[in-house]
């Protein structure tokens, strides 16, 4: 399967489960402030990961970071946005086996 149809998949059931977990009653907050580097740590460099997933891994880190940083909170999706995010770098980490 396309490493791109997989990430947006994953990315897609995330963002369509959501509103049926938080029915549920379940606590989907992040923590803003302390969440720029959660998940998935590429700081290695792109020699210890595969190419196509640390360029992937740093383009979602630096939009994390642009939501984190923003005064906005996007009438509440600003954390709904990171916690996707964040979902989507952990589908990478699996990618990898790591």
């Amino acid at each position: 399967m396309n490493l791109k149809k997989l990430v947006f998949g994953a990315a897609m059931l995330i963002l369509l489960a959501a509103p049926v977990v938080a029915k549920a009653g379940v606590d989907l907050t992040v923590d803003i402030g302390g969440d720029d580097q959660a998940h998935f740590d590429f700081n290695g460099g792109p020699s210890h990961h595969t190419p196509m997933i640390w360029r992937a891994a740093q383009k979602l880190k630096q939009a994390k970071h642009d939501l984190w940083k923003a005064r906005d909170d996007f009438h509440g999706h600003k954390a709904d946005a990171i916690g996707a995010i964040n979902g989507a770098l952990d589908q990478l980490r699996i990618c990898e086996g790591q």
